[in-house]
């Protein structure tokens, strides 16, 4: 008997993990990712007013998270939450999401993960990094990516008043242009745009009429490890051709 083809994500479904506030995680996959590949979101909780708190609840709780999907069958699953890996740092971050692969037997892939694959598929050895976040959790993406053997040669908090990851969500993607042209390019291999909640599709479409400079953001990354775990025929050979 002939499986029927699912009307929704024919080729493939993928869920993903987003902070239960953050607006921006889900329209982004959807328009980045193929059509034929389904995307679903469970939402990250935790009471503590403690963003760190929060933070490190959500990476240490990846297989429950994938849980709430009950028996739907997903080809890859992605950790939308940015801040998390760099609370977590890169080498607990990698052992929990390789645990949690293996418990669940699918492949996890984390928001930062997905932009050191882009790096390393891109050769970029030094970045210029835009982030949205308050200062404590933007030094913890400094060492993250220090950790990680990536050069940061100019660095920029779109908000420096800010103080907490809820108005996050309230940024535009103007705020993120603003923040990419900003940088200083003279000794960056690329661009990256840190933060699932901080809309970037609209900046980075824009940034690309202005210059062939390269630049990631998380959502963007996500998006095309997603595809190249899922449905890898679909996937580009950059994570920038999903633009």
């Amino acid at each position: 008997m002939t499986t029927p083809t699912p009307d929704y994500g024919p080729r493939a479904r993928v869920g993903v993990a987003v902070p239960h506030t953050n607006p921006t995680v889900e329209p982004e996959m959807r328009a980045l990712l193929p059509e034929s590949i389904g995307v679903y979101a469970t939402r990250l909780t935790h009471p503590s007013p403690r963003v760190e708190e929060r933070l490190n609840h959500y990476i240490r709780h990846i297989p429950e998270a994938i849980s709430t999907f009950g028996d739907m069958e997903l080809a890859a699953f992605g950790f939308g939450c940015t801040g998390t890996s760099y609370v977590a740092g890169l080498e607990l971050e990698d052992r929990l999401t390789a645990e949690a692969s293996a418990r669940t037997s699918i492949p996890v892939i984390t928001a930062t993960q997905a932009i050191r694959a882009a790096l390393k598929e891109l050769g970029c050895q030094s970045i210029a990094l835009v982030s949205p976040y308050p200062e404590a959790l933007a030094e913890a993406g400094y060492r993250y990516w220090e950790d990680a053997g990536i050069r940061i040669v100019d660095r920029l908090r779109v908000d420096p008043a800010l103080t907490d990851t809820h108005r996050i969500y309230e940024l535009t993607s103007d705020d993120a242009l603003n923040g990419l042209r900003r940088l200083n390019t003279s000794e960056a291999d690329c661009l990256v745009a840190s933060g699932t909640g901080m809309p970037t599709l609209r900046a980075l479409k824009t940034f690309a009429t202005e210059t062939e400079f390269p630049v990631l953001s998380s959502n963007l990354s996500l998006a095309w490890a997603l595809t190249r775990a899922a449905a890898p025929e679909l996937a580009p050979s950059s994570s920038q051709q999903l633009l």
